[in-house]
């Protein structure tokens, strides 16, 4: 036996046995987690993936990838956590609580607000990770449309042409809740192997939609443009794909909802995410612009203040929030904070999941003003 190396950034050299160790848990198709997940899993981006070393080999992996979220006016940094693995030989040993505990202080030292990932709810609430946000998922049969759907010649199988792709990242850029991508980021995205996107460019208002290519159970995971783009879309993927199931994930706030309430056959309600808040002031300012614009459009006049605070924390993640006609302020740390609350229960709180956080907004005119807090992340970018 040898001694145990890490957690550390893994490195270049590494960085092919990292993946046959993360291949072996969660990929069974040709290229793997690479061609899954390009945006993840980039060999030159060594630096977003810490590890555990023993034995002389790589037993436990966690990534952290930087992206930067739009979330109406404004962005906030989040670090997506994924990749989370360890070789059976190993598990035991808290190898996965170290390698977050990597993570977290690297969060630290860059100021970053917010952390998100999937997975078991149970397993990571013990790190403060709680479901939050709000997802519709609708699903079509053929009978979705008055009479048969049809095909459309002008839907087109995006190919990698720089046109398509400039379209799409124009129409990309629009949404107001998404992730921020450059147009390297946007060809990434498009390209990745699970993922068939089809453009509609007729009557110069475009539209498109991303489907997953996993089975004949397929999912819309990114869509957008306009409204009789989207129901072009919707028609001519149920006429001309053999499929024994068809379901589109969306946000429900988003201005094409109304398309897929219209033809679905029944949709369902589920929480979106799991976030983690790491820096409570950094999260409030950068989600000010957002609780300014929805206090001015509910035309509130009242004037008061509100201090919320992370329990436990000596004050340090508190602030204080000011409003009054038309103005939102985010303070420093708040004395005594009206709102103290551990990490789970304030992401509930200020992002609107679990269904019990709607209690601790009821009876504050701003909280249930401007809460839940809004956000994104299309699952065509989940780490």
């Amino acid at each position: 036996m040898t001694g145990t190396d890490g957690p550390r950034l893994v490195t270049p050299e590494e960085f092919p046995e990292m993946m046959a160790l993360l291949d072996r848990y969660f990929a069974y198709e040709r290229g793997g987690m690479a061609a899954r997940l390009p945006f993840a899993y980039d060999p030159d981006r060594s630096d977003r993936h810490a590890v555990i070393v023993e034995d002389g080999r790589i037993v436990s992996h966690v990534a952290a990838i930087p992206q930067t979220l739009s979330i109406g006016p404004g962005t906030i940094e989040c670090w997506g956590i994924g990749g989370v693995a360890t070789d059976r030989r190993y598990r035991g040993n808290g190898y996965m609580s170290r390698l977050l505990a990597f993570w977290f202080d690297r969060m630290d030292d860059e100021g970053v607000a917010l952390s998100d990932l999937s997975g078991n709810r149970q397993r990571y609430a013990h790190f403060g990770y709680e479901l939050v946000g709000n997802e519709y998922r609708y699903t079509f049969s053929e009978r979705s449309f008055a009479g048969e759907p049809t095909a459309s010649d002008a839907v087109a199988v995006y190919d990698g042409a720089s046109a398509q792709g400039e379209t799409l990242r124009d129409i990309h850029e629009a949404e107001p809740y998404r992730v921020v991508r450059d147009r390297e980021a946007s060809r990434t995205v498009f390209g990745q192997r699970g993922l068939e996107t089809l453009l509609w460019d007729g009557d110069d208002d475009p539209a498109y939609l991303c489907l997953t290519r996993a089975s004949r159970s397929r999912t819309i995971e990114e869509f957008g443009g306009s409204a009789a783009g989207l129901e072009a879309l919707l028609s001519h993927v149920l006429a001309l794909y053999d499929l024994n199931d068809l379901t589109a994930r969306a946000p429900p706030w988003h201005p094409l909802e109304p398309v897929f309430a219209r033809h679905s056959r029944f949709w369902t309600a589920r929480p979106h995410r799991k976030f983690r808040i790491c820096d409570l002031p950094a999260l409030l300012t950068a989600f000010a612009p957002q609780l300014e614009t929805r206090w001015r459009e509910s035309d509130r006049t009242e004037r008061g203040s509100i201090g919320l605070g992370v329990a436990g924390s000596d004050g340090d993640e508190s602030v204080r929030i000011e409003y009054g006609p038309g103005s939102v302020s985010v303070e420093g740390a708040a004395d005594d904070p009206n709102v103290e609350l551990d990490r789970t229960a304030l992401a509930s709180l200020l992002f609107g999941m679990p269904a019990r956080s709607a209690r601790l907004r009821e009876g504050d005119r701003f909280l249930e003003t401007v809460l839940p807090l809004r956000f994104y992340l299309w699952p065509s970018e989940h780490v």
